[in-house]
């Protein structure tokens, strides 16, 4: 348990650990975004219906 809280404290101050969170973090965020829009427009659905035209024989 000891060597996990060194290892946090070392993560912290490492600047690579640092920017690859942030990149993490955004990536998450922009994944959370997307999924919600797609289910938003598939509920909405803004386009128009086709109309099926009927072949004439």
């Amino acid at each position: 348990m000891e060597m996990l809280e060194e290892q946090r404290e070392m993560a912290i101050s490492n600047p690579t650990f640092v920017q690859n969170h942030k990149v993490m973090q955004s990536a998450v965020f922009f994944q959370i975004t997307v999924t919600i829009f797609i289910f938003v427009i598939s509920y909405l659905k803004p386009w128009r219906k086709k109309k099926v035209q009927a072949k004439q024989s």
